[in-house]
């Protein structure tokens, strides 16, 4: 397929459409993390360069959203936190001028009138491009594996040792990573955290909760804990941790 990247320190207009873009294809509840209302217009502010979209004229096929951050510890010692964590460090790093040492993947998201169509393995190479321009050894991902909210029971430790039949991993979004040379280092089982009152559940899933407790609920890779007494619902995601030694 034939496409061009751009990134957003080139075409700060397409950001709307880009944000777009994303609204369309994430489960309603995912649009109201807590830390990515606090940090995600800091970010891509910051770091307008490591926002990119993959064009094929003036449509956006991809959008790829990246932070640099700093962590001196083992991949194998990568935080619980994922997500949360990771997009919190890119913020504190950027603000106390320390020099960040690790590119991490935000989100690839294929324009929903585009999918199936290869753009998700295009897009982790054009990330993986993205931190060998930049001069980074690694690029890390708190990957949400796309085919884990129709197995919400099954703990990620689980999930994650699945495979198919040529011994890949049976997940499709963590077969691309694979694919592509990425390493499945652990689940990061924190890495979201989404809390809101149980109106606000109501309306984000099209569900009624007559009783508390357990909930599974559409696009989600957990059960939501619902409690009725405190008016609040809780939803904890798991995702996994993958590491892309950037070859230079």
């Amino acid at each position: 397929m034939n496409y061009k990247i751009v990134s957003l320190a080139e075409r700060y207009d397409l950001f709307e459409r880009q944000d777009k873009v994303c609204s369309e294809v994430w489960p309603e509840f995912m649009l109201h993390s807590p830390v990515a209302d606090a940090y995600w217009m800091q970010f891509i502010e910051a770091f307008k360069d490591y926002q990119l979209l993959m064009m094929e004229r003036d449509d956006i096929l991809a959008v790829i959203n990246t932070v640099p951050i700093h962590f001196d510890k083992s991949m194998h010692e990568l935080p619980d936190g994922g997500w949360d964590w990771g997009v919190r460090n890119s913020i504190a790093t950027h603000q106390k001028g320390i020099k960040p040492n690790l590119l991490m993947g935000v989100q690839i998201v294929v324009n929903k009138n585009h999918q199936g169509k290869g753009l998700s393995a295009l897009a982790v190479k054009e990330m993986a491009n993205l931190a060998r321009k930049k001069e980074f050894n690694n690029l890390i991902i708190a990957v949400r594996p796309s085919d884990k909210h129709h197995y919400p029971l099954i703990q990620m430790e689980n999930y994650i040792q699945w495979q198919n039949e040529n011994y890949l991993p049976f997940d499709n979004w963590l077969r691309v990573h694979a694919k592509a040379g990425g390493e499945i280092i652990k689940p990061c089982p924190q890495s979201m955290t989404i809390s809101g009152t149980i109106s606000e559940w109501k309306a984000w899933t099209n569900m009624d909760f007559p009783g508390s407790g357990s909930f599974i609920i559409p696009g989600a890779l957990n059960p939501v804990s619902i409690d009725l007494e405190k008016g609040q619902g809780l939803y904890i995601e798991p995702n996994v941790w993958i590491c892309h030694k950037i070859v230079n």
